[in-house]
């Protein structure tokens, strides 16, 4: 996702944790970490603390709110937090994706629905159910062979409107993101996107 939103040409990509306790949590702040430090080297790590539910997301689009400096593009460790900050966002009139676009990750059913549709990173889940059967299923059979105790997982990049378009030139700034969302307030090709899922090829 961090890969995407570079593309997108973002260079200030805020993250929205999840619980420190929670061992997916912590998996997906190190790749949000590790992807910074591939591909932007030169910023630092901007990490908001959530707990993976939708009033977390919330409270941490409110801190972006209020930051004088806003980050360009938020990425959220689940949809639910995603949704949350959606709603703070829209709360301040704080433009999705024209403002600082948004992302999140699991798509959930809800994802597609909301307006922007949200980007996400859609897992697997029944890829590693499969693995898992397979894992059980040899431990029966050869209870003697030792298993494989990390396996890697494709995960598919959704791309829907929260993200769309390139990145706004100047609107991490609060003072050129009024003037910016004064202008953009008329149609334009920018935001005028098909609502359907876009899992570009691999």
């Amino acid at each position: 996702m961090v890969r995407h939103l570079v593309e997108r040409g973002h260079r200030d990509i805020a993250f929205i944790a999840g619980p420190e306790s929670n061992f997916e949590a912590q998996e997906r702040l190190r790749g949000y970490r590790a992807a910074i430090a591939e591909l932007l080297p030169a910023t630092f790590e901007h990490v908001l603390q959530g707990d993976f539910t939708q009033e977390s997301g919330f409270r941490a689009g409110s801190q972006v709110v209020a930051l004088t400096r806003r980050p360009s593009a938020v990425f959220a460790s689940n949809d639910m937090m995603a949704i949350g900050c959606l709603s703070a966002l829209n709360e301040a009139d704080v433009l999705v994706p024209n403002d600082i676009a948004l992302a999140g990750f699991d798509d959930i059913p809800i994802s597609r629905y909301v307006n922007p549709s949200l980007t996400t990173v859609r897992a697997r889940i029944t890829e590693l159910g499969g693995l898992e059967l397979e894992r059980l299923a040899s431990a029966i059979e050869e209870p003697d062979r030792i298993a494989p105790l990390h396996q890697t997982l494709r995960a598919d990049l959704i791309v829907r409107q929260s993200t769309a378009g390139p990145a706004p030139l100047a609107s991490t700034d609060v003072a050129s993101s009024a003037s910016s969302s004064a202008s953009s307030s008329a149609p334009s090709n920018a935001t005028d996107f098909s609502p359907r899922d876009v899992t570009p090829p691999r």
